[in-house]
């Protein structure tokens, strides 16, 4: 009986790691899916006298390269930069 209670806080305290690790993972998702919505709805708002086609286009553009520069800056090893 008392064996398991040694283990019991020990796999909470593990299972706790795994809870942060996911919400830390979660949370990098924010900041370039943010930035990308952020440009796309500032292209379609900016642009009003543009064909509607063409704005999506301008928006969808600027939402996969706004984010995939963001993500790509966030999840990189920084070794290479200054």
């Amino acid at each position: 009986m008392e064996r398991t209670a040694v283990i019991a806080p020990t796999r909470l305290r593990a299972a706790g790691k795994a809870t942060r690790a996911q919400q830390r993972t979660r949370l990098r998702w924010f900041i370039p899916i943010g930035g990308g919505l952020l440009s796309a709805v500032l292209i379609v708002i900016g642009t009003p006298h543009v064909a509607w086609y063409f704005r999506l286009a301008l928006a969808l553009i600027a939402f996969l390269y706004i984010s995939g520069q963001s993500a790509m800056y966030l999840w990189s090893n920084h070794s290479d930069q200054g």
